[in-house]
């Protein structure tokens, strides 16, 4: 049977597996038993250093295992895979937005031969995985650099609110939501090295004696988000290698990974922003995103997979964060065109476009989750599930109900949760009220639990 063809019985199989009809047909429940992104994070660490330090009393979640699917062919394939050589070096490629069913599409019409050609051969065990929830860039690479849940990190979404800081916080930019400036915090007023409470894998495989290495993009070099997922690390520091376009960081990371050949063990990060950003602009599938994914696909075939190959102990594992659907701008709500929905609440909504967090008044004086809930249900219902934040524990969007979540958690989703069904998203804004024509809406759109959005693909690829 052919990798594909273990690929498509595989997806079968996890679609049953995390089918999540309280949010409609095709939404998908994140895995993190074993079958998620912060599994495959996991499994890194298990092939190098299964001894690595935990660093926290909570373990990290377990490795990702494809046996859960209960599915032969499946299992049989991923141990003949994991017996073919042992394992000493680790490429670990997040190809942000890059969805299971978009790059399906592009290997199907030729768009990403690269990847194809890769997907077909023995030596490769493809299938598809899920994203996290909210299935959004902070959430998704604060999980895939520690192997935690959400629940657990605490960073779930681009747009937070901090409480000791008063006041709503965009984790990408590192400044207040509204800010009129572009200028970031100071460490004084808002240190990145202090937010999370769980170690990042990097800082645990130093430890445990393996060469840790990233390559990202030059730009987001001491970045907030570089920072507090590598907290620690001297992979955050003086093993950060920049790049300028994804064909140089594809280079570097030959030039690396040649230069460690000799060691031990070693691990490199690289983290590729481009689909993601050509997918928000003009739409995922669009022209222009075909271009820019067939321009990396050529890199990555003539930079790595060609120059690296027949070097079995050394392994890229190709994943996205999440995927992405296509927005419409007749098909956004704007909760700020509701005063009487927005008068209940205690702040401005925060989170996802596909995973609103509503911050309800809620004393003794007055509790607005009933009438909040009535109003949604009664003007919006047939486009929006709201789900308070105690059945969204529950069904496990954050994580396993049974793992403590870390302090801050509650406080950062929400009293309810505003999930879209099919094409629809919601968004606020700010400042003085206006029109709902003409404000600028994205052709490409995550967050939330639909299939494009949450399944991602797996890739273990020997050279």
């Amino acid at each position: 049977m052919s990798p594909i063809e273990i690929a498509t019985l595989a997806e079968e199989a996890l679609l049953n597996r995390q089918k999540l009809p309280i949010l409609g047909a095709d939404a998908v429940k994140p895995s993190y038993d074993g079958l998620g992104l912060p599994n495959v994070a996991a499994l890194a660490v298990e092939w190098l250093c299964p001894d690595a330090p935990q660093l926290h009393e909570q373990p990290s979640l377990p490795p990702f295992n494809p046996e859960l699917l209960e599915v032969k062919a499946v299992t049989d394939a991923w141990k003949n895979w994991q017996q073919q050589a042992p394992i000493k070096h680790v490429v670990f490629l997040i190809m942000d937005g890059l969805g299971y069913d978009q790059l399906r599409t592009l290997m199907d019409e030729d768009v990403t031969p690269g990847i194809k050609t890769a997907c077909h051969q023995s030596r490769a065990f493809f299938i598809p995985a899920t994203s996290v929830f909210p299935s959004a860039t902070v959430n998704a690479l604060t999980c895939a650099a520690t192997a935690y849940a959400p629940a657990q990190h605490g960073l779930m979404s681009t747009r937070m609110f901090f409480p000791r800081m008063g006041n709503i916080i965009d984790l990408i930019r590192f400044k207040p939501l509204n800010s009129p400036s572009s200028t970031s915090y100071s460490d004084t007023q808002f240190n990145p090295d202090k937010l999370l409470s769980v170690p990042n894998l990097y800082l645990r495989m130093e430890k445990a004696g393996v060469n840790v290495e990233i390559v990202n993009s030059q730009l987001f070099r001491n970045s907030g988000i570089t920072r507090f997922t590598s907290v620690d690390s001297q992979a955050g520091r003086d093993k950060y290698f920049g790049y300028q376009t994804p064909a140089d960081g594809f280079a570097q990371v030959r030039e690396r990974l040649l230069a460690n050949l000799d060691k031990d063990k070693s691990f490199t990060h690289i983290y590729i922003p481009n689909i993601d950003m050509f997918a928000h602009r003009y739409g995922p599938l669009s022209f222009n995103y075909r271009a820019e994914i067939a321009g990396i696909d050529f890199s990555l075939r003539r930079e790595l997979l060609e120059p690296l190959a027949g070097r079995n102990d050394t392994v890229l594992i190709l994943v996205a964060d999440h995927g992405q659907r296509s927005g419409y701008a007749d098909k956004t709500l704007w909760l700020d065109q509701h005063p009487q929905l927005t008068q209940m609440f205690s702040m401005p909504s925060t989170g996802e476009t596909q995973c609103r967090f509503l911050h309800l008044m809620r004393d003794t004086d007055y509790d607005a989750l009933p009438d909040a809930l009535n109003y949604i249900q009664q003007n919006f219902g047939e486009h929006f599930f709201a789900l308070s934040k105690i059945e969204a524990i529950e069904i496990g969007l954050f994580g396993e109900p049974s793992q403590p979540p870390c302090r801050e958690y509650l406080q950062r989703i929400g009293d309810l949760i505003l999930i879209p069904r099919e094409d629809w998203i919601s968004s606020e804004q700010s400042g003085e009220p206006s029109s709902a024509e003409g404000r600028p809406a994205k052709n490409g759109v995550h967050g939330g639990v639909s299939r494009a959005e949450m399944l991602i693909p797996f890739l273990a690829y020997r050279f």
